[in-house]
């Protein structure tokens, strides 16, 4: 009796950054693709690729093969157009899709019936373990064929796909920058005010109760309803004694006196 033979499709992941990472690892895991992935240029990060995962890899993008059935540009906003001219594809129904937040489809050129985005709204960092399942992918596509093509491959990844056109992707990646980027660089600044001179032994875990509250409180309450603090109290006296601490970190004490007018206007409305 004759065994079936399984093809597995190709694919093709531009770059070696962390999206891409993440991309390959969880790719490579699913054993259901031939993964060739490509880079500018030679470097460490993209020989580890080699090293860890069942993938192919190229230091080269004057080569990209062209029969592929998916291929993902995970590299930098200013580079996707610059790696779209370098793809030519073969087969009718193949895909080629950035994953950037904040790019136009249009910047994947002419490709009216192969052009998509596959936006992962998560923050990668290459030692991080990720949870697939729980993250929303933003899909967008210029027709239904495209769109379902892309569907197929987010679904590997996650069953929280949201399809969306480029000014709703962008509002949420925006929303995205507040809750997380915004943030990590507050969470930098808190450190660098507990340890300023080495005055105190406080360090950042102190703060990570309090950080876990925040975000659990969220799931259940308006992010007005959550808010407290003496911005909301209207504390003036206690927000004086803070502004006095921060007079030798002017960047920061202008973003506090920022920060809390923000508060007491959010409060107002919520009040009005």
């Amino acid at each position: 009796m004759s065994k079936t033979i399984t093809y597995k499709k190709k694919l093709v992941i531009i770059g070696c950054g962390n999206v891409a990472w993440h991309l390959c690892k969880h790719l490579s895991e699913l054993k259901k693709y031939q993964i060739t992935v490509y880079n500018h240029q030679a470097n460490s990060a993209l020989t580890e690729f080699k090293k860890e995962f069942a993938c192919r890899i190229f230091p080269s993008l004057e080569a990209v093969m062209d029969d592929a059935d998916y291929y993902l540009v995970a590299v930098s906003d200013s580079n996707i157009a610059k790696v779209e001219v370098k793809v030519h594809l073969k087969k009718a129904n193949a895909v080629i899709i950035h994953t950037s937040g904040s790019v136009e489809l249009s910047a994947l050129g002419d490709r009216a019936h192969n052009g998509a985005v596959m936006y992962p709204l998560q923050t990668f960092t290459k030692s991080d373990a990720v949870n697939w399942k729980e993250i929303p992918i933003i899909v967008e596509a210029d027709n239904e064929a495209t769109r379902k093509q892309v569907s197929l491959l987010a679904h590997e990844f996650s069953n929280h796909i949201i399809f969306a056109n480029y000014k709703t992707r962008l509002k949420v990646h925006l929303a995205a920058v507040l809750v997380n980027n915004f943030s990590n660089a507050l969470y930098a600044a808190a450190l660098d005010v507990l340890t300023d001179k080495k005055e105190t032994e406080i360090s950042i875990n102190t703060l990570l109760p309090l950080i876990h509250q925040t975000v659990k409180k969220i799931e259940h309450l308006h992010p007005l309803e959550a808010q407290t603090g003496p911005a909301k109290r209207g504390d003036e006296l206690v927000i004086e004694k803070h502004l006095d601490l921060l007079a030798k970190k002017p960047e920061l004490r202008k973003v506090y006196k920022q920060l809390s007018k923000l508060i007491v206007k959010q409060q107002g409305k919520q009040h009005a």
